[in-house]
């Protein structure tokens, strides 16, 4: 037994662990604490997609969504983290730099900067500070995946450094990041220096979202009346990298750093040419609110909602987008009703190969959802059933190949990137639909 305890003790060590209401608790006193945690995520969406010229209308997938392994826990006052992927998780294409075999979300370490513990300093590879849905922890949500505004904004993890602390009910933290995101080898490139990811992140929270990196889009048995309001505000001036730059090397795509939707990330007619490159500014900023308190007879009830604009610019030109999104729910356990309510308003400067891909349309999302939590495990196991539906939604075609139809939205990372590309240079087409959809998820975690 003790020799266990020792290897375990031994892992925690090399791989790092941090401290959140999930896991199995292995050890904890004073000078050690280990917890192991894993989730499993089965994912089957269906949708129709009407008048596909290649393939049936009708969809139906079945994917292992989540498959994830880590260690989190302290020695003495210091606090670890690390979470793996595995499975599908890994972007689905590897570009110039990124490396989607690692497998690697969460590496880092919080270290105490005060006696009173209210600063500290995490360091390493986690989730960028900006926004709630992109902190929402993926296995606290209420959906089966995130609102369609996660394709502007979503930022992911990256590797840098953040100062955060509380006095009372107010809170914030100050993070610099690379802003090439995650997984990324080490490769010395020629390049010229901009200015790094900087974010900024503050509010006032009573009763929930004690641990800032690690939020949840509901509290199952709040006691009482919780409140949260932050605000969150990014910029960096991007650095040239060899034959590209570090905003667009990103492998947590979104519009606004992508170069199959940004026409001037890269240049503006001589793509990933060298000479053609010119530094750009990013910009985002926005506010996120949460709320959520006890009802009678056992019931509960949550709701939230955020704002969020966001510009790149360069000499050649700029695109610019905003997001919004609200969502609320009614707990009675084991079951849990949700609805969701999202908009996604691009510019017209989204183009690729010539062809618009947004114009100047708004896209829309309404999304009911229902959650049974099986036998009291909360989280730790549950059936998500949600139906999007998904208002004048970018449908690109892939004529050239006979591929078919592609919903945009259902797109994320290397194939966000890739779909995007199909605009301009195989099916010249994008037009905008109605999509319904069905998914189911099974969650399973410990």
């Amino acid at each position: 037994m003790n020799r266990m305890k020792t290897l375990l003790m031994g892992i925690a060590v090399l791989l790092g662990t941090g401290s959140y209401s999930y896991g199995i608790e292995v050890v904890n006193n004073d000078k050690v604490g280990l917890d192991i945690m894993g989730r499993m995520q089965l994912f089957a969406p269906s949708e129709f997609v009407d008048n596909d010229p290649v393939r049936p209308d009708a969809r139906a997938y079945l994917f292992l969504k989540e498959t994830r392994l880590g260690f989190n826990g302290h020695i003495e006052n210091v606090k670890f983290n690390t979470e793996m992927a595995f499975g599908g998780e890994a972007p689905a294409t590897g570009t110039n730099g990124s490396n989607g075999t690692l497998g690697l979300l969460d590496f880092n370490v919080d270290v105490p900067l005060t006696a009173s513990r209210s600063v500290w300093l995490k360091a390493g590879q986690f989730k960028v500070p900006f926004g709630r849905e992109n902190l929402d922890y993926e296995g606290e949500l209420q959906f089966g995946t995130p609102s369609i505004d996660n394709i502007a904004f979503t930022l992911g993890r990256d590797v840098g450094a953040a100062l955060y602390g509380s006095q009372g009910n107010l809170a914030a933290t100050f993070g610099v990041f690379t802003g090439g995101g995650y997984d990324i080898p080490q490769r010395y490139l020629p390049e010229k220096l901009g200015i790094p990811e900087l974010v900024l992140r503050f509010g006032y929270r009573d009763g929930m979202d004690e641990d800032l990196y690690h939020l949840s889009q509901n509290d199952l048995q709040p006691q009482r009346l919780e409140k949260s309001l932050f605000f969150n505000v990014l910029g960096s001036y991007d650095s040239l990298i060899g034959h590209s730059d570090a905003l667009s090397l990103n492998n947590s795509k979104n519009i606004l750093t992508d170069s199959n939707f940004n026409p001037y990330i890269t240049s503006e007619g001589s793509a990933h040419t060298p000479s053609g490159l010119d530094q750009g500014g990013l910009v985002m900023v926005g506010w996120d609110g949460a709320l959520r308190g006890p009802l009678a007879d056992g019931k509960a009830w949550s709701a939230e909602a955020e704002m969020d604009y966001g510009r790149y610019a360069n000499k050649y030109g700029d695109v610019q987008t905003a997001a919004a999104r609200i969502q609320g729910s009614v707990i009675q356990l084991p079951f849990e009703i949700a609805l969701r309510g999202a908009a996604l308003m691009p510019d017209g400067s989204f183009i690729n190969g010539g062809t618009p891909i947004f114009g100047n349309m708004p896209i829309y999302e309404i999304t009911p959802a229902i959650t049974y939590y099986i036998k009291g495990h909360g989280h730790h196991m549950k059936v998500i059933l949600d139906m999007p539906v998904i208002i004048d939604a970018p449908i690109i075609e892939d004529i050239a190949t006979g591929s078919g139809s592609y919903v945009l939205t259902d797109q994320n990372g290397g194939d966000l990137d890739t779909v995007a590309g199909y605009a301009g240079t195989k099916g010249d087409i994008v037009r905008r639909e109605t999509v319904p959809e069905a998914r189911l998820m099974f969650q399973a975690q410990f």
